[in-house]
């Protein structure tokens, strides 16, 4: 049996449907609700509702958090396997029912999909033998088991580098990731932007203030708990000059955006996690 979560955060109408992708493929379906106020009532037009459960946190406790309340109570119902979701992610084939697909292998602790963004397939930048260290969390089929091995999605981390964290600590672990081939997913990545001319092309994420501190401060988290996994240290260490050069160079609010990044490691070497206060 496969459960799957979906954390939702003030959502849109369109949730529904993106739900109905996928509501048909698990035996059980959490929503936790993260949002300022309750949409239970809007969530009653799914089909299938003897399926779902909905929990309303009365407020933003954050991705990991949400994803915990979301496994754990999965782990509860007798349940070994969890889709994790975004509220704007919907699939878009699936050549087998995920009960079907999952193999034995008890080293397998996470498939995930082809991720189509802005009709392309997603390139992933940290490899090892070709093959992504890190995967994004939505989408994701979770071997539960594992999930308690490693102690589940960090929470302190609140938003931003959840999904990588959780991927590390299989990786330390010695777990696996695994692609489900004829599996596929549309993926929202933001508001990014894509900046060129005849010398270069960048991309802008234009986060506003509060993300660009959550995404800095967990970067120093980052960085300092998997220096050893050198190939995602090499790749990550840079990351931070290249995101203050855009900042400065292209992007709004550059004077508050480089405030809250220093507010942010001030944080970090603080030990001051979870949400920002």
């Amino acid at each position: 049996m496969i459960a799957a979560v979906t954390i939702l955060y003030n959502p849109q109408p369109d949730v529904l449907q993106n739900i109905e992708t996928y509501i048909e493929h698990v035996d059980k379906l959490y929503l936790i609700d993260n949002s300022d106020a309750s949409n239970e009532q809007m969530l009653q037009r799914i089909n299938a509702p003897e399926k779902v459960v909905y929990i309303f946190n009365n407020e933003n406790l954050g991705i990991a958090s949400a994803l915990n309340i979301g496994c754990k109570t999965a782990i509860k119902d007798g349940f070994e396997w969890i889709l994790t979701m975004d509220q704007d992610s919907k699939i878009l084939t699936l050549e087998k029912f995920f009960k079907d697909a999952l193999d034995p292998d008890n080293k397998t602790a996470l498939y995930y999909p082809t991720y189509i963004i802005n009709g392309a397939p997603y390139q992933y930048q940290i490899l090892e033998n070709e093959k992504p260290v890190v995967v994004m969390t939505s989408g994701n089929i979770l071997n539960l088991e594992a999930y308690t091995a490693v102690s589940g999605f960090e929470d302190k981390l609140f938003i931003d580098y959840v999904d990588i964290d959780f991927c590390l600590k299989l990786k330390l672990n010695g777990y696996q990731l695994k692609e489900l081939e004829g599996y596929k997913i549309a993926h929202e990545l933001g508001k990014s932007k894509l900046k060129q001319n005849l010398l270069f092309k960048i991309l802008l994420t234009n986060h506003p203030l509060i993300r660009r501190y959550y995404i800095t401060r967990n970067k120093f988290y980052m960085l300092k708990t998997y220096k050893n996994i050198t190939t995602f240290y090499d790749k990550e260490k840079y990351s931070l000059l290249k995101e203050l050069v855009k900042i400065i160079l292209f992007e709004d609010e550059k004077v508050q955006k480089l405030k809250i990044m220093y507010t942010a490691y001030e944080d970090f070497k603080m030990n001051k996690f979870g949400k920002k206060r």
